[in-house]
This record gives C-alpha cells, structure tokens and sequence, in this order.
C-alpha cells in the first residue's frame, strides 16, 4: 500500500510562499549573456552577495508556516495519528511501474526552484542558492520518508528520497550543465480516466497526484539550439519535440496487464521569449515546468494519435 498524499501537495504550499516577494522585487536590466542559449545564466559579474537578515527570517517564516499547513490540511489527514510501527524500510521501487518516483522528482523540482528563490532574494550568493536549495529538498523529503518509516502501513523508502533529492537539484544541473540547455523535463495532467477517483473517491483518499494512469512525464528537446546559425532562421525557436511516458489504468482496476504508454508530442520552448525582467524569467521557468496541450501519438503499447495532448476529445 502507497501512501495517498503526495509530495505534490508540500511543494505547492512552499512555492506560493516563497515566490510571493516575486511581485515586490525590482525590475532586472536585461544583463544576460544570451538568453537564448543560457536562459539561467547571469552577467559575468555577479551580484554580490550580502545577506540580508530581516528577508532571510521572513523566508524561514514563510518556509515553516507552508509546513505546518501542509502538515495541519494535508498530510495529519492522510498519515497515521493513532497506530505506529517500529522504523522500517520499504522497497516500493516497482509502485505504479516506477511512475510515482518520476512524480518524487517532480516534487523535489518545485521545491528545489522554491528554496532557491528563497535564499537568492535573501542575498546568498547563485551558487550557494542552488546548492542549499536542493539539500532543502532532500531534506524535505528525508523528514517525509521518516514520518513513513513509522507508518505501519508504509515505510521508509530511500528511492523516494533519492528520486526527490535528484528533482531538488535539477535547477542547479539546469544552470550549470550544459546538456540541460537542450532539454526541459516536465509533466502533464489531465483527467481522461476516472478509474482512481472511483476507486478512492467514497473513502475521501484521492489526490490527483496519486492519480497516475492522467499524468505524464516529459523530456523536452529543443532542435533550434542543436541547429546550425544558419539553418535556424527557417526553424521556429519556441518549437519543441518531447517524449513521455505514462501508464494505463489497468493499474487502477486490477485488471488484465497494466502497461506502461509512451508518447511523441509537439511542445513549447517558453524561454524562447527571452522575458528580460526578474518576475517574467521566473514566471516563465516555473510555467516551462509543465507540458502545455500539443498535438501528439501514442507509439506503445498500441498506436494513437490526440490533436491536443494530454486533452482527449
């Protein structure tokens, strides 16, 4: 048995709490390098870094207050209050045919870019930013896995931990490894089966995050950026082509052999648009997060073709 509340939750409370000074700060010049081809990167001489106190009390305030809700609306409803267990570990590697540790990732994605946020309107340094905003994530993650390892139900899983850990560190991988200027990993949702609200819906347990026959984890390429100069004139920059993978229901429904599905779909580079002011970039790298509906085929286990992915009319 899986737990029902997911990580999802958490990480969009600390994402509205963290990015809400987005809204108060200044307006950035247009000091990128190329934003076409960096679109993390800053001018060569970086800000200096100065913390200031008072914004880093106000992100820790932030910070907790997103757990204690979390915790009071979310997860004291879905965790055990009464029964406990002696610490354990669980080997849930082969849950939901793998898809639930793409959704940890996921999750540890939106924090790490919170956290991040976070520490760099408090005055750390880029760098220092990406670094203590992935291990916040993991040790988001770690704090998490805990709680469960007591659960007599569920249990300590380190693949959860290592899949959320791994997603609180793709901002930084996305800063400073090359490859990541070509590809964007992302995710889509769409209700096209109710086969888990059905099945969960009288016992008040479904979560969409749970829900994973409807979503969809993307890796999104970006042929403009692998293109010669001049062959990227006849090319549109904002036009990407994304494989993904999903399951079937038949993991819902008990029934017959569950299935992973692959796709092939069309996508969106919206960086691209090369926003210049600081509120637009972020806006814009947390929107680049999520698969927008594409025209798109379904290559296995059987052949499909949908006008606007993950939509199905």
């Amino acid at each position: 048995m899986k737990r029902p509340i997911s990580n999802w939750i958490l990480a969009f409370l600390l994402f509205a709490g963290l990015t809400v000074h987005l809204y108060a700060a200044p307006y950035d010049p247009p000091t990128w390098r190329d934003s076409t081809w960096d679109f993390r990167s800053e001018d060569s001489v970086d800000i200096k870094p100065e913390i200031s106190w008072p914004k880093a009390a106000g992100v820790g305030t932030l910070t907790l207050s997103a757990y204690a809700a979390a915790y009071i609306f979310v997860f004291a409803e879905g965790w055990w209050d009464n029964d406990s267990s002696h610490f354990h570990f669980e080997n849930d590697f082969d849950y939901a045919l793998n898809l639930d540790k793409f959704g940890h990732f996921a999750a540890g994605v939106i924090l790490g870019e919170s956290f991040y946020e976070g520490y760099r309107w408090a005055g750390l340094s880029e760098f220092r930013s990406y670094l203590f905003a992935g291990l916040s994530a993991m040790a988001t993650h770690i704090a998490i896995d805990v709680k469960d390892g007591y659960s007599p139900a569920w249990g300590f899983s380190i693949f959860d931990v290592l899949s959320g850990t791994l997603g609180g560190f793709l901002p930084m991988a996305e800063r400073y490894v090359p490859v990541f200027k070509y590809v964007d990993l992302k995710w889509s949702y769409w209700i096209n089966s109710t086969a888990y609200y059905d099945k969960n819906n009288h016992r008040g347990e479904a979560v969409f995050t749970d829900d994973y026959p409807n979503q969809t984890f993307w890796a999104s390429f970006k042929p403009y950026r692998l293109l010669p100069s001049a062959a990227q004139k006849y090319y549109p920059s904002w036009l990407a082509i994304a494989a993904g993978i999903s399951v079937d229901d038949a993991i819902i429904k008990n029934k017959g052999h569950a299935h992973r599905e692959v796709y092939l779909a069309l996508d969106y580079d919206l960086e691209a648009f090369r926003p210049q002011s600081r509120w637009a970039r972020t806006l814009i790298k947390y929107l680049n997060y999520f698969k927008l509906p594409a025209p798109a085929i379904q290559v296995y286990p059987k052949f499909n073709w949908f006008l606007l992915y993950p939509i199905e009319f």
